[in-house]
């Protein structure tokens, strides 16, 4: 039996939502917490480097035609609409290091402000074409694990 490449090796590529799941401390499950269908992708490179993207895949089009977020046509959006297309979308890039079975992202661009300059650690479990990132337990609200599937995408032939 051949053993386990490193998680270093094992995480390198790009990886595309499965599902996206809460865990509570008593053990319930809450699915489907970013949508029955959630789309997304990682991509760790040999560089050190992750990219995070994911959101419903429910999001409603904006009411209008924006062919850009520096557009001035953005700003005549109403603040309800522009919250709901920031709740339903998320990402942030930054370098990642790995320790034993957590991968910890130093992320240096966010779509939440915040994260910029925080670390975000995840615990890695690697199933054969499938890695579940799991985050600590929220120290807010009421102590849930966020569990992100991912498969790995094969290279386009």
């Amino acid at each position: 039996m051949s053993a386990s490449p490193p998680l270093s090796h094992a995480l390198i590529g790009t990886w595309k939502l499965v599902s996206a799941i809460a865990r509570l401390p008593n053990g319930t499950i809450t699915p489907d917490v970013y949508g029955a269908d959630p789309v997304g992708y990682i991509t760790y490179t040999p560089e050190g480097r992750v990219l995070v993207l994911f959101a419903r895949s429910d999001r409603p089009a904006l009411s209008q035609a924006i062919e850009s977020p520096f557009s001035s046509e953005i700003q005549s959006l109403s603040s309800e609409e522009l919250a709901q297309a920031f709740l339903t979308f998320n990402a942030y890039a930054g370098t990642y290091t790995i320790s034993g079975d957590t991968v910890i992202h130093q992320v240096e661009i966010a779509s939440i402000p915040n994260r910029v300059g925080t670390n975000l650690l995840r615990t890695v479990a690697v199933s054969g074409d499938q890695i579940t990132l799991s985050t600590p337990p929220l120290s807010s609200g009421d102590g849930s694990v966020f569990e992100l599937t991912w498969e790995r995408v094969r290279a386009i032939a």
